[in-house]
């Protein structure tokens, strides 16, 4: 099986998880980082690489890279949705099906679709990442706290 890249639509999947999306409101940068972090973690032991795109401005840092996630801010006027789609169009056709793009966004995923790269949903991708472990940075469930039977008789009321 060859070695697959994962082209990621950073925001996108930032606001698709409960939590990252409420520290994002609160701390752009935090949300970022946690991302970065569980997407290290995620793709520490696969062969596959992994490029997270966000809209960038002069002033972002691209020290956010790591050995197995490369960081890319869009340099404006252009979007990052436009430097997802530069990417892919950009290969050819072998090298776009070993492309997985991960965003919710119908503009990219039905140029992923068209060019013949794989697709995942932002939601379902978060899934995949929140299965892995939980040591996942993003998790939006609560962790599972078992109950006394007396907790439970004096929560039913009995």
């Amino acid at each position: 099986m060859s070695e697959k890249t994962y082209i990621i639509d950073g925001y996108n999947l930032i606001h698709k998880s409960i939590k990252l999306k409420k520290i994002f409101h609160q701390n752009p940068h935090l949300a970022r980082e946690m991302l970065i972090s569980t997407l290290s973690d995620f793709f520490s032991n696969r062969k596959d690489k992994c490029i997270v795109i966000f809209d960038g401005s002069l002033n972002q840092p691209s020290s956010l890279s790591t050995p197995k996630v490369r960081v890319i801010f869009s340099t404006p006027p252009y979007k990052a949705d436009d430097e997802i789609k530069r990417i892919i169009m950009s290969k050819n056709l072998k090298d776009r099906l070993n492309f997985i793009v991960v965003s919710s966004d119908n503009e990219i995923i039905n140029c992923a679709k068209a060019c013949g790269a794989g697709r995942i949903s932002s939601e379902d991708f978060i899934k995949i990442l929140n299965s892995q472990g939980k040591n996942s940075k993003i998790s939006d469930e609560k962790p599972f706290v078992k109950l006394t039977e007396d907790e439970i008789k004096k929560m039913l009321g009995k």
